[in-house]
């Protein structure tokens, strides 16, 4: 897989990134990759992004993966989500204008916080026709927003991720509209120490649909 390292605009900052387009095949669509907390440690070569960058190579996708503002090598400062909604609308944007020719669907996906930025950007972004949150901390942040998205969607959780503990996750998933999916991954707590691979399936059966 051939990535290219890119900057890309947000406000009056740039945002760094790498694009990967597969160039010997048709391009089967786009998926902009969100990453989880920036206080945390939260960056684009985390281990989340890294799997469902590389499950999108293998069926087709091309991808971009970011750091929001005030990671790497990207400007500006954290910006408790308000900001890092505007970075992910610019990547968006940016994904799909490398691709508009091509006339291909644009997915997001979004890991923990990278979900919660990402999310309210893809329900109203008409561009985006399908989304992917792993591991929404529904017990620390807001995602009621997310109960009138009719796209198509994945969520994808571990059993033991004390962010999301299985009461609220059901309540909130129950509420979701459809065309909708539930992957709960046996084992794993919100960080995936040991089962990073077990998310590679679900994602891989969400592209396989577009």
């Amino acid at each position: 897989m051939k990535e290219e390292k890119i900057f890309i605009k947000s406000g009056g900052i740039q945002l760094e990134g790498l694009l990967s387009i597969q160039e010997a095949l048709p391009v089967k669509g786009g998926l902009v990759l969100c990453h989880p907390h920036p206080q945390y440690g939260g960056e684009m070569h985390n281990h989340i992004i890294n799997k469902a960058l590389g499950v999108a190579w293998e069926e087709g996708f091309a991808a971009l993966r970011f750091n929001f503002r005030g990671v790497g090598e990207s400007g500006g400062f954290y910006s408790e989500g308000v900001g890092e909604k505007e970075d992910v609308r610019s990547a968006v944007g940016y994904l799909g204008s490398k691709l508009s020719h091509s006339g291909v669907p644009i997915l997001l996906l979004g890991y923990s916080f990278g979900a919660w930025v990402g999310l309210p950007v893809a329900v109203e972004d008409e561009s985006v026709t399908g989304v992917v949150a792993v591991s929404p901390p529904l017990e620390m942040l807001d995602f009621d927003f997310f109960k009138s998205c009719r796209k198509k969607k994945l969520i994808i959780v571990g059993d033991r991720d004390a962010f999301c503990p299985s009461s609220l996750l059901k309540e909130w998933y129950e509420q979701l509209q459809e065309p909708k999916s539930l992957a709960i991954i046996e084992g794993a707590d919100h960080f995936y120490s040991y089962q990073t691979k077990h998310v590679i399936q679900p994602i891989r059966d969400f592209l396989k649909q577009f």
